[in-house]
C-alpha cells in the first residue's frame, strides 16, 4: 500500500502515477505541477514567509498571530454508514480550538448512530479532539505550516509565470 504523496491518503486500489508521484486520484494527480514548484522553494525564502505569515493577522478572526495549521476530526453515522475525516485550518491557537471543541461536540452528537464503526470511531475522534484542544500552542511553525506556506508560494509564482508569458506577444512564424 501507498499513500497520496498530495493529500497523504492510503491508495488501496487504483490511484495515478505521475513522473513516480502516486496520488490518490485525478484531483490530486492535477496539482503535481505546483508540487513540483514547491519542492523548488529555497530554504531561506522559505523560513522567511513563514516567520512573517506567522505573525500575521488570523485569516478567521483578524487578531494577530501566531498562526499555524490546527487539525480538528469528526464522524457522523446512520446506522450501517459512517464517515469520518480530518480536516486542517491555518488560523491562530483560539480558532483552532474553537473548531476542535465544536468537532468534539458534533462527533458526540452524530458520530455513535453507526454500527459498528460509529461506536468504535467516535471516541477516538473525540479524544483526538480533545487532545488538541489541551496540546499547548507550537512554539515554531510546525512542518504542515511551512508545507500550506510553501504550497502558496509555489502557486503564486506558478500565477506570476502566466501573467507575464500572457502579457507578451505571441512571436510570429
Amino acid at each position: 500500500m501507498s499513500s497520496c504523496n498530495n493529500c497523504g491518503k492510503t491508495i488501496l486500489f487504483g490511484g495515478r502515477t505521475v513522473a513516480a508521484k502516486r496520488y490518490c486520484g485525478a484531483g490530486c494527480a492535477a496539482r503535481h505541477p505546483l508540487l513540483q514548484m514547491a519542492g523548488q522553494v529555497p530554504g531561506h525564502v522559505l523560513q522567511e514567509y513563514v516567520q512573517r505569515w506567522r505573525v500575521g493577522a488570523c485569516p478567521r478572526c483578524r487578531r494577530q498571530g501566531p498562526i499555524d495549521v490546527y487539525e480538528h476530526h469528526r464522524v457522523h453515522s446512520f446506522v450501517l454508514l459512517t464517515q469520518w475525516h480530518t480536516r486542517r485550518d491555518v488560523c491562530c491557537r483560539r480558532c483552532g480550538r474553537r473548531s476542535q471543541i465544536g468537532s468534539a461536540l458534533y462527533s458526540a452528537a452524530l458520530g455513535w448512530w453507526g454500527f459498528p464503526w460509529g461506536l468504535l470511531i467516535t471516541p477516538i475522534q473525540v479524544a483526538r479532539n480533545l487532545t488538541g484542544v489541551f496540546r499547548a500552542a507550537p512554539g515554531t511553525a510546525t512542518p504542515a505550516f511551512e508545507r500550506v506556506v510553501r504550497l502558496q508560494l509555489a502557486q503564486n509564482a506558478i500565477q506570476n509565470a502566466g501573467q507575464t508569458s500572457s502579457a507578451t506577444p505571441p512571436a510570429l512564424p
